[in-house]
């Protein structure tokens, strides 16, 4: 092998393990996130999907867009505003864990963080029974509404819930509880299992700012 080929063969070889730990570390602080997360009861899906939120509309009537979301963590629930327990249990946690980083964590951005309540109910919670409702919580949450309904959205969104009819000739809705996490590019990241705290909510979100800075 001539003098010159020797050395291109050397640093070739040279090369190899820094190109592997550039490609690795990434991939490991992002596995070591994803732990991290699924100890604080967040399930993290395979492949982040775009939402497409098309026909939705904000307790101000104004579109919900993906735009909306560009730059924040969104934490939606979904549920309806007569819920007499786990809707507005949720949307407290909430609205203590957003007032709690405001207080404790430093450079806290408020608008990195959204709490939404997406309405099971359309035909009840308009958008005008919506916003009174979610501003109990929070000056910063919003209330989403579709005329449609959010079915074809649930199912993206592994939520379930099913209209219960009550003796007295109303319904009332068996819906889950779990809060699903919307990225800053509008993507669906996963979903927070019950119970909620906000002390969760609080490292969930941080860690969530910390993995946004890897990508």
């Amino acid at each position: 092998m001539k003098p010159f080929g020797y050395v291109i063969f050397i640093a070739i070889f040279s090369l190899a393990p820094l190109l592997f730990l550039f490609n690795y570390l990434p991939n490991l602080d992002k596995d070591k996130t994803s732990e991290k997360l699924e100890g604080l009861g967040v399930v993290v899906v395979d492949k982040p999907s775009k939402i497409d939120f098309s026909g939705f509309i904000d307790h101000r009537r104004l579109p919900f867009e993906a735009e909306r979301l560009e730059g924040k963590w969104t934490f939606a629930y979904f549920g309806f505003t007569r819920c007499p327990d786990f809707c507005p249990t949720t949307l407290s946690v909430l609205a203590n864990a957003e007032k709690s980083l405001a207080n404790n964590m430093d450079n806290f951005d408020p608008d990195s963080f959204q709490g939404a309540l997406f309405t099971i109910d359309p035909s009840r919670d308009n958008p005008e029974r919506l916003e009174p409702y979610v501003k109990t919580f929070s000056d910063r949450f919003v209330g989403v509404w579709s005329e449609k309904g959010l079915d074809a959205l649930a199912v993206e969104l592994d939520v379930v819930f099913e209209e219960v009819p009550m003796q007295s000739g109303g319904y009332m809705f068996d819906h889950t509880s779990n809060l699903v996490i919307i990225s800053p590019d509008a993507q669906y990241f996963g979903y927070i299992r019950r119970p909620h705290s906000v002390e969760q909510i609080e490292e969930i979100f941080m860690t969530l700012q910390n993995e946004s800075m890897l990508n």
